[in-house]
C-alpha cells in the first residue's frame, strides 16, 4: 500500500533549540591554545631567522609582519579559543547526531543514523595529555556532512561510539526484516 507523502510545516517540526545540547570539556580550550601557541611560535620563529639572514632594509617590514602575527596568535589564544569551546555543544538523539559550532559564523551540522557509514574516535598528542578525544561520525554524504564532535573525554567519545554503532545496526536489522 503507498504511504502518501504528507506536507512538512516549520510548526510541526521538532525544534533543536529546545533539546539538551551538552556541552565539550571545557578543557578543550588548552588544547586549542596550545595548538595556537605551537603554530605562533613556528611561524615567529622562522621570521627572526630570516631576518637575522636577510637584507637589514627588510628588517621592519619582518617586524611589522611578526607584531601583526603576534597580535593575531594573542587574539586566538584568549578570545577565539575560549569562544570557540563556549560555541561548541552535541546533541545525541535515538535517530540522529547533531553539533553547532563556530565563533563568529555558527554552523549546525546533522546526519541521521541511516546515513551513518562508521565511526571513529581520534586522539592527537596534545588531546591525549588532556585526556580528550574527537568523535568522528562518517557519513554516506560525503566530507561536508561528517559529524566530528571534538573535546570529548575519551570513555565518553567511545561510548558515543559504542551507542551510534549499536543504533545503526539496530536500524539496519530492522530494514532487513520489513
Amino acid at each position: 500500500m503507498a504511504q502518501l507523502d504528507s506536507v512538512v510545516t516549520d510548526d510541526t517540526l521538532p525544534p533543536l533549540l529546545d533539546e539538551p545540547w551538552r556541552p565539550i570539556d571545557p578543557r578543550y580550550c588548552w588544547v586549542l591554545r596550545i595548538v595556537v601557541f605551537i603554530y605562533f611560535f613556528i611561524i615567529c620563529l622562522a621570521g627572526v631567522v630570516f631576518a637575522w639572514l636577510g637584507d637589514p632594509v627588510v628588517l621592519p617590514v619582518i617586524g611589522y609582519l611578526l607584531g601583526g602575527v603576534g597580535t593575531l596568535g594573542l587574539f586566538l589564544f584568549f578570545v577565539w579559543a575560549p569562544r570557540r569551546v563556549r560555541h561548541t555543544q552535541y546533541l545525541l538523539r535515538e535517530k540522529d547526531v547533531h553539533i553547532r559550532m563556530g565563533f563568529w559564523w555558527h554552523s549546525t551540522t546533522s546526519a541521521g543514523n541511516n546515513r551513518v557509514q562508521h565511526t571513529e574516535v581520534t586522539q592527537g598528542p596534545i588531546e591525549r595529555w588532556f585526556g580528550l578525544s574527537k568523535l568522528v561520525v562518517y557519513t554516506a554524504g560525503g566530507g561536508q556532512s561528517d559529524v566530528k564532535i571534538p573535546g570529548l573525554p575519551t570513555d565518553t567519545a567511545h561510548r558515543l561510539k559504542n551507542y551510534l554503532t549499536q543504533q545503526v545496526v539496530a536500524e539496519e536489522l530492522l530494514d532487513a526484516a520489513e
